[in-house]
């Protein structure tokens, strides 16, 4: 698999650009929201001005139709940052807190701060969108930033550091490219926080480097995020809604239904819905349709099919025939039908256009082999009814949920979006991308008024003693 990208990024220029904002950070003034601002809307100005670079960009990576780029990266990008400009006056305020009675006299607030230097890398799945959208919050929460888009989307990755240095200054936001070295190399830098989007396995290596410098961590990973169909529930809107959540990107998303759970008398209409509602969007020959996104390199192509193989032969059955393209990469939605939790498809995240569908008699078998699973990113239940939604929300655990519908939990901006355990920690979007960024920091002020402290300094008279049994009385 060739890269585009070299992966040997000088070292010294690394350290050197790491140095440059720290050194920026500790000794210049905290960004005004003016200047956050500014900043902001060069980035929005220069996003549109380079709108065709980066299409013509996700064509040569991906293959990916111009509307799925400007529907799934572009319009969220712009969304962000204008829904952060509408309210980051506000975000940045100190907030007061109330005084607690032993301590009157005093007066409290938090004390909004950027964390210092931080790092972002992003994935190859959505390369602009989850490079911009870290940055956007980093960003406006004031901090001085490193952003390491992925190697394996060479052609969007020129056009994000493009679109950062027209943007920012060179004290404020630096792009490095390269590959896994140069982020081995990135991580053990004494950043004062790490964003990192990807897999579990490369998580787990960042959390050990950034351990050694008790670098805060946010870790936005993915997960096998079921959908769970309950047999009073329209099939028509289920398939359609599952159907599409499953094409974006060829399946490619972190949130993407990666397998789904369904009703055995069900079965049979499931797969004759799926079966229409591709043809009606893509016609009789969806891997040659522009519209349909490829897979990103061949090595993540081979290992779909080898996973659908594997599956076959421990007793998974395909719908229909597996249809693929070698040259363009690209694969047809398919459904494995007869699968079980313990079949190769269901051991990882698919991260493609598979899905594995698992027949039910009664859900509450079921629910033991989903808790015994890694929690996932995302979780889609299809119901009407109330106790079959709460009794799965109360024993499923999952980052986001999303009722009736797919990845709505990731597209509305005034919810925190964010995994849970194995499929992340920490949140992204909005205001919870803000914070994410930033140290909330505990500021006490003295008034004119004798400090109540007084009465627990030495020496500990009778008098001290007897109040404090008093005051332990009271809050007991």
């Amino acid at each position: 698999m060739s890269v585009a990208i070299s992966s040997t990024v000088n070292i010294c220029f690394m350290h050197e650009s790491f140095e440059l904002l720290r050194k920026s950070f500790l000794t210049t003034q905290i960004p005004s929201v003016k200047e956050r601002t500014d900043g902001l809307k060069r980035l929005r100005k220069n996003i549109i001005i380079c709108q065709q670079e980066l299409l013509d960009a996700f064509t040569q990576d991906f293959k990916k139709s111009s509307f799925e780029v400007d529907a799934s990266e572009i319009l969220i990008c712009l969304r962000e940052i204008n829904n952060t400009l509408k309210n980051l006056k506000y975000w940045t305020q100190d907030k007061k807190v109330n005084t607690d009675i032993l301590l009157f006299g005093t007066s409290n607030y938090i004390r909004v701060e950027p964390k210092g230097v931080v790092l972002i890398i992003s994935p190859w799945n959505y390369p602009f969108l989850l490079a911009l959208l870290p940055l956007i919050s980093a960003y406006s929460a004031g901090n001085k930033i490193i952003v390491k888009p992925s190697e394996y989307s060479p052609a969007v990755s020129l056009v994000i550091q493009k679109i950062i240095s027209l943007s920012f200054k060179t004290n404020e936001v630096i792009c490095i490219l390269g590959g896994a070295d140069t982020g081995n190399e990135l991580v053990s830098m004494p950043f004062n926080h790490i964003f990192f989007t990807g897999s579990k396995k490369v998580a787990a290596k960042i959390l050990n480097s950034a351990a050694k410098n008790l670098t805060s961590v946010t870790l936005e990973l993915g997960g096998k995020s079921p959908a769970i169909i309950d047999d009073d529930f329209s099939l028509k809107l289920a398939v359609e809604r599952i159907a599409h959540a499953k094409i974006l990107n060829a399946g490619q998303t972190c949130i993407a239904p990666d397998f789904v759970l369904i009703h055995h008398s069900k079965l049979t209409e499931f797969v004759r819905l799926w079966k229409e509602k591709l043809t009606e969007w893509f016609g009789s020959n969806m891997t040659d349709h522009p519209d349909y996104c490829g897979i990103i390199h061949q090595n993540h192509f081979s290992r779909m099919l080898q996973m659908v193989d594997k599956s076959i032969s421990e007793g998974a059955l395909l719908s229909e025939e597996l249809e693929f393209n070698t040259k363009n990469l690209k694969i047809k939605p398919a459904l494995l039908l007869n699968s079980k939790f313990s079949h190769e498809s269901m051991k990882e995240e698919i991260f493609g256009p598979i899905l594995p569908i698992i027949t039910y008699e009664n859900i509450e078998t079921e629910i033991p082999f989903l808790q015994a699973m890694d929690r996932p990113l995302s979780l889609y239940i299809f119901s009407h009814r109330k106790l079959f939604i709460d009794n799965l929300l109360n024993r499923l655990r999952s980052g986001g949920v999303t009722l009736n519908n797919c990845l709505i939990n990731f597209c509305e901006i005034s919810l925190p979006f964010g995994g849970d355990h194995q499929s992340g920690t920490g949140f992204t979007h909005g205001y919870f991308g803000f914070m994410e960024f930033i140290h909330q920091r505990a500021v006490s002020k003295q008034g004119f008024l004798p400090s109540t402290l007084k009465l627990f300094y030495p020496p500990y008279t009778f008098l001290k003693s007897k109040l404090l049994r008093i005051l332990i009385k009271y809050f007991s």
